[in-house]
Formats: C-alpha cells, structure tokens, sequence
C-alpha cells in the first residue's frame, strides 16, 4: 500500500535527517511531508525543510512557513515559497501559543491579500486551528498539557472564537485548498466535523494525534468507521511525527502514534498505546488508498516540485541578518553548505 505522511516535523537545524529516513522505512511510507514552523520565529525551519527535500528528490514534499520579523508582506511570503520549490503553506498561527505571540487572528484584514493569492493559485496550506477543547477547562484539561502551557484562561481568545474565525476566511476565499490538521479537533463533535465538510468542498481534514481524537473515535468505532468511510475522499494521513527520536531503539515510533495511526485506519481490532486502549476502524481497502496517500496527491500532487537551491540560498541570506544569535547564525550557514 502507498503512504505518504503528510505532516513531519524536523526540530534540530543540524541537516541530519536519519531519524526521519528511518521512521519512513520503518512504516513503509512512499513519500512523506515536512512542515515548517517559521511562523513561531525559528528562522531556520524553511531552510532545513527545503535542504531535506531537496536532498531527498521525488520523495519529500515540503511545506513552509511565514515569518513575522522582516515586515515582508504575506502575499509576497507566499509568491516567494512557492516560487522557491514549497508545495504548500503550513500555519501555526492559528494554536493559541502562537496567537498570543502574534495578536491577531485569521480573517483579520492583513491576510486577505495572501488567502486571496492561495485561493487564486490553489497552493495549498495546512492550518492548526485552535487545540483540544478540554485545554479550556481547568478540570479537564490534561497535566501534560499544562506542563506545555497550553491550558487557556478567559485571557485567551475563546475555543468557539477560532472556528468563526476560519468560517470568516473561507466566506472570503470559499476555493481555498486547506488542510486542517488534528481532525479539525472536532473528534467530539461529529456533526460540526460533518457539515464543515458539507459546507466547504474544497477542504480536508487529517488524523494526525491528538491521542484524544482515537480516544473519541474508539468510543463508538462503528459510527466513526461509517464516518470515515463516508468522507474518505476528505481525509489526509498525517502523523506529526518529528527528527527528535532515539535511533538505537528499534521500536521508536513502531508501538508509538505513527504505527498506531496506521494500525488505527487499517484494522479492526483493540490496540493498546502507553495506557490507552483503543479500537481500530478497519476500513476498507478503497477508503484506505484514498486517506493514506491518493487525497494528498489530489490536493498538492503526486511528485513534489523541485527546489530551486539557488532562491534558498539567497532567501537564507536574507533572514540570516535577522537570527538572534550566534549559534542559529552557524546552523544557517551549515545549512546553506547542504543545498
């Protein structure tokens, strides 16, 4: 069967990709993606995305990200990405840590220009809208999470406020070609998640953990089988997988979320995760084809494009006056000797 994990993330900007390599072989994938997180001020990560797919032709797709700190316009962002060799757009903008650092939401007036540009080019962006609505409520919301700082207060924009804020935008750019990752966080509000699909044809949504989306879904596996393989032709495989794994354990992300996503789509049976149990969807073969690689290469492509080293370069050199200290200057250049 053909995989593509539509939704890797790399953490380290040192250009060793072997965690990433030994993940995809590990699980067998044809293809994978890796998401930039330039918008939460880490100027190397569209670098070392672009440096990973340009070293890995044919097989990494590779997203990425706006930043915030040239006082470039967005639009131009975007025209600049995708003429680079990007496949798409990720957004963090939308995750209430990064809300907070950037202040202001979504359908505000300063990115119509750039929605209007992904919409009138249908390069695709991949949005993180919002978290788990538990990270609101203080006696539910996870230790873990609180540990990460992401339990919000009345001083934080409200969990409801985010999805009016993505309705406003696609009122606006209705053939937007988007993504949104972790299922939309709607695993406990199914009839939302349908007519937000209903509503907006030209979206997806992916099933990247969030081990409290297969939580919801294990609760009731023949309705949310029946949903999945009624909106099959909607849905993305993704992982979130990242670079930051033990290589000397040989099940490091075999028993983790990547295999068990897999496992999940595939299989009827219980599967157990750290002290989870969960109950897997066994969906038939053609819905299978479809989430795990056909509606990505639908949406951006079967083969990524090509990266233009030589416009990488120069859009290093650019931020590279921008980094903060020494150390990302040295990763910068390192990077820059990969390409």
């Amino acid at each position: 069967m053909t995989i593509v994990d539509s939704h890797i993330h790399i953490r380290n900007a040192q250009g060793n990709f072997a965690p990433i390599d030994a993940l995809a072989q590990r699980l067998g994938y044809s293809q994978f993606a890796v998401q930039s997180l330039q918008c939460t001020g880490d100027l190397l990560q569209n670098t070392v995305c672009a440096v990973c797919k340009a070293q890995r032709p044919g097989k990494t797709y590779a997203f990425g990200g706006l930043e915030y700190v040239t006082g470039r316009d967005y639009a131009a962002q975007a025209k600049n990405l995708r003429a680079m060799g990007f496949d798409g757009i990720k957004m963090l903008e939308g995750k209430p840590t990064t809300r907070r650092m950037l202040g202001k939401g979504l359908d505000d007036p300063a990115y119509d220009a750039y929605f209007g540009y992904l919409e009138e080019t249908g390069f695709p962006v991949l949005f993180h809208m919002a978290d788990p609505p538990e990270f609101w409520d203080r006696s539910k919301v996870p230790d873990w999470a609180v540990e990460q700082g992401w339990f919000y207060d009345e001083t934080d924009v409200p969990y409801a406020q985010y999805y009016q804020e993505i309705e406003n935008v696609l009122a606006k750019h209705p053939k937007l070609r988007a993504i949104f990752a972790h299922f939309y966080f709607l695993s406990d509000d199914p009839a939302h998640a349908q007519k937000f699909l209903d509503d907006h044809p030209s979206v997806f949504i992916d099933v990247t953990a969030g081990i409290e989306m297969y939580e919801n879904f294990s609760k009731d596996p023949a309705f949310w089988r029946a949903f999945f393989i009624k909106n099959s032709h909607r849905i993305i495989f993704g992982t979130d997988s990242s670079d930051d794994v033990d290589l000397t354990d040989d099940k490091v992300n075999i028993s983790g979320y990547a295999a068990m996503e897999i496992e999940f789509l595939r299989f009827n049976k219980d599967i157990e995760i750290y002290d989870k149990k969960l109950h897997g969807l066994g969906l038939p073969a053609d819905a299978q084809a479809r989430i795990f690689a056909g509606n990505f290469h639908k949406l951006v492509g079967k083969e990524p494009k090509p990266m233009d080293r030589a416009a990488v370069k120069k859009e290093a050199a650019l931020l590279r006056g921008y980094l903060k200290n020494d150390e990302d200057a040295r990763a910068m250049d390192h990077l820059v000797t990969l390409l």
